[in-house]
């Protein structure tokens, strides 16, 4: 009843089934030379023992009613079902071990986990139009900064607020950069000073790839995220949510897939600003200089629809941002009673276990059927009555 139920359990999975290691299922391929010589054996034997009980002397066993030749089939139908069955049964042990090597992986269980404060990735867009000076100003009196200047104010003011918070617990930072293409300048750390030493050097001019590409600046933000080291994730993105490629809304739906909130901050304003050229244009090309102001604006439905759809935040840059996306992590991500600070995350379950006792099971099945038959006593023959 074990083996039928373990089995009935692993085939329920079969339909959902991964594997870690694919390439070990070659091993069954071995299956086929070995069935043809387990027919090839099975015609040879049975030939041998067929013409061996036809030939024998008849033994009187305490079978009252049995005839000789009755006998002499019931032994060959027995050894000819138990090779066959030994054989099956072996194929399935041989079967489910190879899908244990392979490490097989299926279903969906929950896994508490204690979360040991924040994990908080900046993603900074650094295109063109991060230069367009339309974002509010960062200090009482001053002018419009750029919207780059302005994010950079706001990562700065928003990570003092969290080490300065009494409950802020282990938090640690990261950095991604992007334009076209997108880069994790800095890993997962609790050193502050790199992070700072990275935000007073930020420019558009840092990153040479052409265009925009949002999505691959999320998921390069998210890469960042080690499944080993529990907490609370969040990817604090800094742009004025124009993207020429890619799509934001699908990295948002990988990042609320990995339990990963999306803190969106927008620079610049709906009104829109003109572009500034640098001192070459992009590429240096002559063309570049003579043409016409590029006007950029603000997506805020890009950037709000994203952050909604991760449950996370968006606010637009200004001086009180960085205090709201602190605010948020400190409610969502830093809880101050120890106890409570864990979660249930999903996680694919492996199941080698349960091929493992399929196979073991088949395993000893296939030994039992192997046994030699237990010869039952000879019945005592009659004072001067000789076998027939």
């Amino acid at each position: 009843m074990l083996f039928i139920a373990t089995v009935t359990r692993t085939l329920s999975w079969s339909a959902a089934l991964t594997f870690e290691y694919p390439a070990r299922l070659l091993l069954l391929l071995a299956l086929i030379p070995a069935i043809l010589l387990t027919v090839i054996n099975y015609k040879r034997r049975f030939s041998r023992i067929y013409s061996l009980l036809g030939s024998s002397p008849v033994i009187f066993y305490d079978d009252v009613g049995s005839e000789p030749e009755a006998r002499k089939l019931s032994m060959r139908t027995e050894l000819r079902l138990r090779y066959i069955g030994s054989n099956l049964f072996f194929i399935v042990f041989f079967v489910c071990m190879a899908f244990a090597l392979a490490g097989p992986r299926g279903g969906v269980r929950f896994v508490r986990e204690t979360r040991q404060g924040a994990d908080i990735v900046f993603a900074f867009d650094l295109s063109r139009s991060m230069d367009a000076r339309d974002a509010p100003p960062y200090a009482s009196g001053g002018l419009s900064s750029s919207r780059l200047e302005s994010s950079v104010y706001t990562a700065k003011a928003m990570t003092q607020n969290l080490l300065a918070s009494s409950a802020a617990g282990d938090i640690r930072f990261g950095a991604a950069i992007g334009k076209g293409e997108a880069v994790l300048a800095i890993p997962l750390t609790g050193n502050t000073e790199a992070l700072f030493a990275l935000l007073d050097s930020l420019s558009v001019l840092a990153m040479t790839s052409r265009g925009t590409n949002l999505e691959k600046l999320l998921d390069t933000a998210s890469s960042a995220f080690q499944d080993s080291f529990p907490s609370a994730r969040y990817v604090a993105l800094f742009s004025d949510g124009e993207t020429l490629s890619g799509s934001v809304a699908a990295a948002a739906e990988r990042l609320r897939q990995k339990d990963v909130k999306l803190l969106a901050c927008g620079a610049g304003s709906v009104y829109g600003a003109a572009v500034p050229e640098t001192e070459r244009g992009e590429t240096g090309h002559p063309s570049e200089r003579s043409a016409p102001p590029i006007i950029s604006y603000l997506r805020t439905d890009i950037l709000s629809a994203a952050a909604e759809r991760t449950g996370g935040l968006f606010v637009e840059s200004g001086v009180g941002a960085a205090a709201e996306m602190a605010g948020f992590v400190r409610s969502n991500g830093l809880p101050e009673d120890v106890e409570n600070a864990w979660t249930l995350r999903e996680e694919s379950g492996g199941r080698r276990r349960p091929f493992i006792i399929a196979g073991l099971a088949a395993f000893i099945i296939s030994k039992l059927f192997s046994l030699k038959l237990k010869k039952p006593p000879a019945r005592k023959i009659p004072f001067g009555r000789q076998p027939v």
